[in-house]
């Protein structure tokens, strides 16, 4: 039996505006990879370890901001995809999962590399399709070809998200011949169109937002590159609104709260009445604070709007306070409700300026006198970093970090904050610098590095990729949060403390390699790190830091701050 449908498939991923494919070696899926190639319309890239190759076309897709494909062979293979998939589906990044599978009938008949495969990531994903394994018939032929169409638009819409794909192939596996494109099936389009809110409701919207005398908004993550900043600075200037945005926001607006763990630590119970707004309006994706996620808990304001324009989050109620959801872009709100805004005389966006002045002070005290650490280390790479690099945050102390510093947010910012773990992030961003005109950096912890360090492990790496490793021997983020650094099982069980270097990981894979162990190596190693590397090599810069001090120095910071 031939494969020729596989010529169908590559033709129909092309002509659906798919235009690169991470593939990973295998036989039963070596057909369609063949068939992707020869196609000359989408660009391969091979990455063997599986779950790497998952995070790798999430970077791609991020920067795209259309599909890619992510193909593998049956089996296991395909369950290696998962934490790539379940990250794509919380933070809403397009993917298109084709996993080759062995003929139905041979499921549980202890074939060879054979498991279900049908629904395999049945709570992480937007759609999945179970393709015909031949195309003979004219009805398999309409049904194969409508459903490649669909699983591709699902992919984008109504939001983005990864789409799963089970490609069944029969033996011979490599009777492989092109497909007669005179009998190309139609395609078809999905238009795209945008939901306004009607005129009645706006107005009503409007009435309520002008007579509150306090309106808190809160974004989440964002990706770069969107339209907001104008928008929102018509609301920025109404002294009866506080904006509070993260280093993944994206968001570079003059008066917001940057910070928002530095500025709310110590709002005890009496301080609370004064902050809690009358109008809590959210949007965006994940926020990273737990801190303010705490507060607006105990807040209960009596009003929570939350944008959002995907129909399967429509009763997202993180803060246990939500009382309207407005199923539309934040862009379209934003533009609609300008023209009806009223200033609104209050003192509530001073109360909380000039909370952020007085702890950003108390911030800059504290670092002038605080020892080599991974705090101190953050602060010289937020001043020394190239402002026109991408920057990819690992989880879990890199990303906190970040958010304790004004500086970060004048970045483009990307963080695996879907499920936020540690898995994928190196692997992440390298896909991103294959696709990024910018040069990419992630600052990444050693326990993430090394658990994703098969990242390094491609034969052409991103010359333009920087990888910034803050070494302190373990998940030092337990020695800092509340709870395990309490009990003795901390090092050898949560922490898990280490004595590796990534030193030969970096030689072996043709990374340029610097370290850094003290403020002077470190302010000596940034500018040759960042600049043009022999042969146009990537490079890995690896920060040794002390993993007791780093924590004393993070919880002296939050005493320090509200003393």
């Amino acid at each position: 039996m031939s494969q020729e449908h596989l010529g169908l498939m590559a033709a129909i991923l092309s002509e659906k505006g798919v235009t690169h494919a991470v593939v990973s070696p295998g036989s039963r899926n070596a057909p369609a990879i063949i068939a992707l190639s020869q196609s000359k319309k989408i660009k391969l890239l091979s990455i063997a370890d599986e779950r790497s190759a998952g995070f790798y076309a999430l970077g791609m897709a991020q920067q795209l901001r259309r599909p890619v494909a992510l193909l593998c062979t049956s089996g296991s293979a395909a369950l290696n995809y998962a934490p790539a998939v379940v990250e794509a589906y919380y933070q809403k990044v397009p993917l298109l999962v084709i996993t080759a599978d062995r003929p139905e009938e041979w499921i549980d008949q202890g074939d060879g590399q054979t498991i279900r495969q049908r629904d395999i990531y049945a709570n992480y994903i937007r759609k999945s399709f179970h393709l015909p394994h031949a195309v003979a018939a004219p009805e398999n032929l309409w049904q194969f070809s409508r459903q490649l169409n669909e699983a591709i638009d699902r992919t984008l819409f109504p939001a983005p998200g990864p789409v799963h794909v089970n490609l069944p192939l029969r033996e011979p596996l490599y009777d492989i011949r092109p497909f007669d494109l005179s009998k190309m099936p139609r395609t078809i389009r999905l238009l795209p169109v945008e939901t306004l809110i009607p005129q009645e409701e706006l107005l009503r919207l409007a009435d309520i937002w002008n007579k509150a005398g306090s309106k808190l908004i809160l974004a989440g993550q964002m990706t770069p590159g969107h339209k907001l900043e104008t928008l929102l600075s018509r609301f920025a200037e109404d002294p009866s609104v506080a904006i509070l945005t993260e280093t993944t926001t994206n968001l570079n607006l003059p008066g917001c709260i940057r910070c928002i763990d530095r500025t709310i630590e110590g709002i005890s119970d009496k301080l609370i009445a004064g902050f809690t707004p009358d109008i809590l309006l959210t949007f965006g994706g994940a926020v990273v604070s737990k801190k303010i996620k705490s507060l607006l808990r105990k807040m209960q304001p009596a009003q929570h709007w939350h944008i959002n324009p995907d129909t399967e989050d429509f009763h997202l109620d993180t803060y246990l306070s939500l009382t309207l959801t407005i199923p539309a872009g934040p862009e379209t709100f934003f533009r609609q409700l300008a023209p009806h805004l009223q200033t609104t005389e209050s003192n509530y966006r001073a109360l909380w300026a000039e909370r952020d002045k007085a702890h950003r002070e108390r911030h800059h005290t504290y670092l002038a006198s605080a020892p080599f650490s991974d705090f101190r280390v953050f602060e010289l790479l937020f001043r020394h970093i190239p402002r026109t690099t991408c920057l990819h945050l690992g989880n879990s102390t890199p990303i906190r970090y970040a958010q304790l510093f004004d500086e970060a947010s004048e970045f483009e910012t990307w963080s695996n904050r879907g499920t936020s773990g540690i898995d994928g992030s190196v692997s992440t961003a390298a896909g991103a610098a294959i696709i990024s005109e910018k040069p990419v950096t992630i600052i990444t912890g050693d326990i993430g590095f090394l658990y994703d360090s098969n990242a390094l492990w491609n034969t052409n790496p991103p010359a333009g990729l920087r990888i910034i490793l803050i070494n302190n021997g373990g998940g030092n983020i337990f020695r800092f949060i509340p709870g395990p650094d309490r009990f003795e099982e901390l090092e050898p069980f949560i922490e898990t403390a280490h004595s590796f270097s990534a030193e030969g990981i970096a030689r072996n894979f043709g990374f340029s390699y610097f370290s850094a162990g003290d403020a002077g190596s470190l302010s000596r190693a940034l500018q040759p790190f960042f600049g043009k590397q022999e042969n146009n090599r990537p490079a890995l810069l690896e920060v040794f830091t002390p993993s007791k001090t780093s924590a004393q120095v993070l919880k002296d910071y939050f005493k320090f701050i509200i003393s």
